[in-house]
Parts: C-alpha cells; structure tokens; sequence
C-alpha cells in the first residue's frame, strides 16, 4: 500500500513523499535509513479509494542485474552501489539506501532484505539466506529469475486467453444496452401511438420501453451500478476472492484452477528445496501463496509431515497431489533428489494447463460469439414483431 510522508531533511527543510510498502513499520525504516527525520505517515488507497500509484521496483530487472555484476566477480556492497548509481531519476534510491546502510552496519543481505517485505517477497529472501551459508547468492537469484519466467509465462498464457472473451463481452453488453435503454423506447413511443389507433395488444417492446421513458434515471442508474459491479469484480480483492470461489465450485473450470494451484505448489516447493530450505519450512513459506481454499490441507500437511510421515502419503491424503504426483513423489523420496521431481509435477502441470487454455479457448470464443448474437438478433426480433402486427391488421 502507499503512504503519504512529511519527513525534515538534513538542511531542515519539510520533504512530502509517496511511499510504497508494506506497512507503517516499514516506511519508519526508510526515512531512518535515508537520514531524515519522520514527521507525519498517512495510509492512502484503502478501501474504494484509488490513486495514481507511483513507480514500483522491478524485482526482474533488479535480479538481472545484480546477478551479471556478481558474475563479474563484484562484492555485494560494490554491486548494490553501481545499480543505485545507475539509477539516475532516484525512483528507488530509498531501496538502494536501506540495502546499503544494512550491509554496512553489519547486517546480511537477506536481514536487509527481510525489512522490505513490499519489495522482496518472503520467498526470495528465503532463497538469499539460505544461500550465504553456502556462498551461491548468484546462483539463487539466478534460479529465482527462472522460477519467476515460469510462473509468469502460464499467467500471461491465462491473461492473453481472457483478453478476447473480455472485449468480446463488453461490445456486446454496450451493444445491448444501446439497444435495450435507447432504441427500444424510441421504437416504441412511435408503436404506441399506432397500436392505440388499431387496438394492436401491447408486446415487450411497449412495455419495456414506456417503463424506461417513464422511468429513465432508474434504467441508466441500473446499467450504471452493472457496470460497477464488473469493475468491482475485477480490481477489488475481497470481491475477486468471492468470483474466484464461486468459479472453483464449477467443476469442469474448479478442476483446472485446482490444478494451476498444484503446479505453482510444486514449484514453489522444488525452488525451495534446491536452494536449501528444509521441507517444513518450504511447506510453511508456501503456504501463503496458496489460495484461500487450499492453506487449511497445506496446514494439515505440514502437521503430519513435521510428524514424520512421509510426504507423498500425506500431500495425496490432503488432496493437494494427483496419482502421478505422487508416484513422482514417492521416487523422490527414495532416490533422494524430491528437489528435481517437484520441478517434474510442476513441468507436467503447466503442458497440461496450456494444452487446457488453447481448447478452452478455441470452445469459449465461438459460443460467445454465437450467444451474443442470439441476444442481439433476439432484441432486434422484438422491435420487428410490432410491425408484424401492426401490418396483419391492415
């Protein structure tokens, strides 16, 4: 979230701020890290407040870079200071500063790290820590940039695939409320006037047009309030999180985002693994990745498994594996490298899930298509049939 900051410089002069983090605790750390003196915080953009948010930190780009000074053979300090040079608009200076002010009162880098939970998620300075033990930061941050393009590239896959369904549906939602809120009661003051003449009986397009010439403020405010509830179903979590559950109780899509859980689960996992980090505490940092619906078995799981229960039987127990995953699992567990077979499941998953998204798409954008249609040849049906009516009374 972000926070409006006053802050007295060292000349004594009042510095006012936006400040993306985590929480208040975190802003403090900042202005102490940056040699300021803090004067006032305020939260903004809670609730159904919006505001033009500022620049975030690019993790990729920053994981790119650090990794390639490493490899040059550059200290830690050296590097954090060229890319704070580098960056000459100062939008991250203050994430360069505290870095920098960290490692130079003694602290490690995933202590620094650890204090900026809006900038490096609680993942990757898991990885860190568990890598200056051993001396491979670079090749952690170099596995985390993999993991990071995997998990990007099926969520891109998804977005792409929505993107057409989404304009697709929201042509046709205008085109029919032109045509249900302007046409129609057009079309039908002029039918009124006939049909009274002739004795012609009233259809749904007199109707439904008198009720919204006589009341045009509530038809526009109810298209109106439509469209906020789509916008609010699309940017708010707590109402994004209430579709989601509601699309996971369709079996035929529940299924497949259950399985898009599973691989980012075991990958997660594997990445874990690989770097270091013992199994339960992989399982717990996993955890809050997971959606809502799945942390109570991730719990049970860690439960049973820090009981010494072996992890293929209790990941199937807990409905978080698949027959496959679990042979995969048990072959892990036997031969010593899980770390590789998590990296498997996952590999599965993801060829499994796209072959899932091209059908799935090839079916959706046709019947929708096709239903938009109907809707729209069916309204235009209406606003013929009193004509029809009118000229069989003739």
């Amino acid at each position: 979230m972000q926070f409006r900051v006053k802050s007295l410089s060292s000349n004594f002069e009042v510095e006012e701020q936006l400040i993306e983090a985590a929480d208040e605790a975190e802003v403090r750390r900042v202005i102490d890290a940056a040699g300021t003196r803090l004067l006032s915080v305020t939260p903004i953009g809670q609730g159904w407040k919006f505001e033009l948010r500022g620049p975030q930190f690019n993790l990729p780009v920053f994981n790119q870079q650090l990794c390639s000074l490493l490899e040059a053979g550059q200290p830690i300090v050296d590097t954090l200071e060229i890319l704070g040079r580098n960056d000459v608009r100062g939008r991250y200076r203050r994430v360069y500063d505290m870095l920098l002010h960290a490692l130079r009162g003694g602290k490690q880098l995933s202590e620094a790290m650890d204090t900026m939970p809006s900038v490096f998620p609680p993942l990757y300075v898991a990885m860190i820590r568990s890598s200056e033990t051993t001396g491979t930061v670079r090749t952690s941050v170099r596995r985390y940039i993999h993991y990071q393009k995997q998990v990007d590239e099926i969520r891109n896959k998804l977005a792409a695939a929505a993107v057409y369904p989404a304009v697709l549906m929201s042509v046709g939602f205008l085109v029919v409320a032109f045509l249900m809120l302007y046409v129609v009661p057009r079309f039908s003051s002029v039918f009124d006037e006939v049909s009274t003449s002739r004795k012609v009986s009233a259809g749904f397009v007199q109707v439904w047009g008198s009720f919204v010439r006589q009341h045009e403020v509530l038809a526009w405010s109810g298209a109106a309030v439509t469209v906020a509830a789509i916008v609010a179903a699309v940017i708010h979590p707590a109402v994004r999180a209430i579709v989601l559950q509601r699309l996971l109780a369709i079996p035929w899509i529940g299924e497949k985002m259950h399985v898009l859980q599973l691989a980012r689960l075991y990958r997660t996992l594997g990445m874990l693994l690989r770097s270091g980090v013992s199994v339960i505490n992989a399982m717990r940092m996993t955890t809050d990745a997971l959606s809502v619906n799945l942390q109570p078995a991730m719990r049970n799981a860690i439960e049973q498994v820090s009981q010494g229960l072996p992890l293929s039987i209790v990941m199937a127990r807990q409905g978080l594996s698949t027959e496959l995953a679990s042979r995969l699992l048990t072959a892990g567990e036997s031969s010593g490298n899980l770390d590789e077979m998590m990296e498997r499941i996952s590999d599965f998953y993801d060829q499994e899930l796209s072959m899932w998204i091209d059908t799935a798409g090839r079916l959706v954008e046709p019947a929708l298509m096709v239903g938009i249609g109907l809707v729209i040849g069916a309204v235009v049906v209406m606003l013929y049939m009193p004509i029809f009516d009118l000229t069989s009374t003739i």
